[in-house]
């Protein structure tokens, strides 16, 4: 299953392989978008412009992760496309292709006996869907291409040797190996997964000339260093900015050795029998008291032991192949804390690289057995594995249709997956499906009662249905367990609100902004629940506050206004509901309140402006007729504030209001 590296047999292989890949995933073309893909795609407010581009490369907090390399894709893309999922999940499929292809020449280049054969096992085995299928795991495909290259140019740069091979090497190019770090750069600004690539370059030269000469060392200082920059950056945002901090993730040095041997093997189980794949696999219950967890890690260093000790006799390829699986994997296995070990320990698109020391030493001990069989019995056995790979694959990628079909798929196999729970009813709440909702979300407080989220969501789901009441013990209760959840103190100052609990409502807000002092939401309501109390100063201030984080929201500068107005700030009044039909031109009631104002300030004509402006804009509205009315009495205008009154009356015949002024005047 080699390809010899002739010119011919070189397009025959990689478009081969090319084929294999886009008939496995061409299904996925016609995916929707799922988890996650709203935050890093959809509704992410820095793909719009050059200046969140810039905000994307230049502030490692803007998003949960600093990967300014996938964002700067789905920024370039977002322009060729728009939101269209099929353009984002045609590029996944082409990066997933390159990758092969790109294996496919490593693997050639360092003279692997069926390297063709693992490129096809690793472009279509079913764990690989979750990276290709995922449109948020683009950050798996893009880390892995530049990977490929960067390794590929090291090699090229200074190609290992058998120690049977001259020592001799060729003049080096420093080019390439500026290349090949520059190309590192990029792999860890896709992921900081592939902070690994300098200890693989060892292990490779380990393998080739069963040595690690001081100058291939020197050569991966630079690599090294710029990893563990990376490195360290990551698990500090993955701590302090996404928020793997907690109980979940309190583990003793001894559970995460117990948690990581036992991750190794459900990997090795995986790609040897991919059934059940799982968007959300449980969650393992880890207790160093319990005998049997401790054999999965020393089963593990059992058997790098033996691969040790049997090196001479079957070669160190597997013992390499086995090292380089469970460290690319090592910053996934537990030791680390990262934010997905909150709901899950292990995950398909954790071993997209990582796989394929299991898969070389599959499909090299393969192909040396099928050697030994006919050609026809050859052919036969690598076609019956292969579309038996890729019938999986077809089918695993119709999972990733959409999030129904995500969830649903999650609950079925893993029913305890309360964070699928959740997110189903997020998902049957937007579609109006309240009842539906409710029920998800408390089948996840069911299995994970401390899951603040759904506390919050089903909180929301009560405030839509306009029980307030029902409410705020879902609101409370998640404040328990997250104090610190802004929105979940604003949801419970407006239910509060709503319930004419001022008092609480304020107190709720307070809160909030304490938390977010730029929080517009909190600052309005804040200021209305002040207004409603009679508190008027207080209002005036936190409306001023409000209206200097969001100078755009007219209601705000309305509500300023009426607030200036019963203060006897007139002036100030008048300015306000100016500001608020700048913004919104055609608001009924800043004109009506203007109109009024004015005439108490006697400049009637301006009031008498304003007034005929608002009924312009609603002829039936009685209020801005009646205060018209008024404007022409007061300046002996009678026959027009007549006509003004009398309008009124074939509105509104019973207007006790519009009569009264009639009388007047008789």
């Amino acid at each position: 299953m080699d390809v010899k590296p002739c010119k011919s047999s070189w397009y025959v292989g990689a478009s081969s392989l090319a084929l294999l890949t886009f008939a496995a995933y061409f299904s996925t073309f016609q995916n929707l978008y799922i988890w996650d893909d709203d935050l890093y795609l959809t509704q992410n407010p820095y793909l719009n412009d050059f200046d969140g581009l810039k905000r994307l490369w230049f502030d490692v907090e803007a998003m949960l992760q600093y990967y300014p390399m996938v964002f700067s894709s789905f920024w370039i893309e977002k322009k060729i496309w728009g939101l269209d999922p099929a353009g984002y999940h045609v590029t996944n499929v082409l990066i997933h292709c390159m990758n092969v292809v790109l294996l496919w020449r490593i693997l050639v280049f360092l003279e692997i006996k069926g390297s063709w054969l693992a490129a096809a096992i690793f472009a279509i085995h079913p764990v690989q869907v979750e990276s290709v299928a995922w449109i948020t795991e683009r950050k798996n495909l893009l880390s892995g291409f530049f990977l490929f290259l960067s390794l590929y140019s090291f090699l090229r740069f200074y190609k290992p040797v058998q120690p049977s091979e001259s020592n001799i090497r060729k003049t080096k190019i420093w080019s390439i190996y500026g290349l090949s770090i520059l190309l590192f750069l990029c792999a860890l600004l896709s992921k900081t997964v592939t902070c690994t690539l300098p200890a693989i370059i060892l292990l490779i030269f380990w393998w080739k000339e069963n040595r690690i000469c001081k100058e291939v060392v020197f050569l991966t200082i630079p690599f090294f260093v710029v990893g563990l920059c990376f490195a360290f950056l990551t698990a500090w945002l993955e701590k302090y900015h996404a928020g793997a901090l907690g109980p979940d993730w309190d583990f003793s040095v001894l559970d995460r050795f117990l948690i990581a041997g036992r991750a190794l093997w459900f990997y090795i189980g995986k790609l040897i029998f991919p059934s059940p794949l799982i968007f959300i696999y449980p969650r393992w219950i880890i207790d160093d008291s319990i005998w049997w967890q401790y054999v999965y890690p020393l089963a593990f260093l059992a058997l790098i032991c033996l691969f040790w000790l049997l090196r001479n006799r079957i070669g160190r390829g597997p013992l390499a192949g086995i090292l380089f699986f469970s460290g690319t994997l090592f910053p996934a296995l537990g030791f680390f804390n990262v934010y997905p070990m909150l709901f899950s320990f292990v995950a398909d698109h954790f071993q997209y690289i990582a796989c394929i020391g299991v898969i070389v030493i599959f499909s090299s001990g393969l192909v040396r057995v099928m050697d030994r069989l006919q050609p026809f019995l050859h052919w036969g056995v690598v076609i019956s594995l292969l579309m038996l790979l890729g019938s999986l694959t077809w089918f695993q990628s119709h999972i990733y249709k959409n999030v129904f079909s995500l969830w649903t798929d999650t609950i079925k196999k893993n029913p305890g997956a309360w964070l699928a729970h959740n997110n189903l009813g997020v998902e049957y709440e937007s579609l109006g499906k309240m009842s539906l909702a409710i029920s998800s979300f408390e089948t996840s407080l069911q299995y994970k009662p401390d899951f603040h989220m759904a506390h919050y969501n089903l909180g929301n789901i009560y405030k839509k249905l306009g029980k307030f009441k029902d409410s705020v013990s879902p609101y409370r209760k998640a404040l328990e367990i997250n104090p610190n959840y802004y929105q979940a103190h604003f949801n419970l100052g407006y239910a509060y609100q709503s319930l004419g609990q001022l008092g609480d409502s304020i107190e709720s807000y307070e809160k909030a902004l304490a938390i977010n002092p730029g929080y517009f939401k909190a600052q309005f309501n804040l200021g209305n629940a002040y207004r409603d109390l009679g508190r008027l100063e207080e209002a005036m201030e936190i409306y001023e506050e409000a209206r200097a984080v969001n100078s755009v929201f007219y209601v705000t500068h309305f509500n300023l206004g009426n607030t200036y107005r019963d203060l006897g700030r007139l002036e100030e009044a008048v300015e306000s509901y100016k500001i608020a039909l700048v913004s919104k031109p055609d608001h009924l009631l800043s004109l009506i309140n203007m109109g009024n104002v004015l005439n108490q300030l006697n400049k009637n004509q301006l009031a008498v402006n304003a007034l005929s402006r608002a009924i312009e804009l609603s002829p039936d509205d009685t209020n801005a007729r009646y205060s018209l009315g008024v404007v022409y009495a007061k300046t002996g205008q009678l026959e027009k504030a007549r006509k003004a009154f009398e309008a009124i009356l074939r509105l509104e015949p019973n207007d006790l209001k519009a009569k009264n002024e009639l009388n007047k005047m008789r």
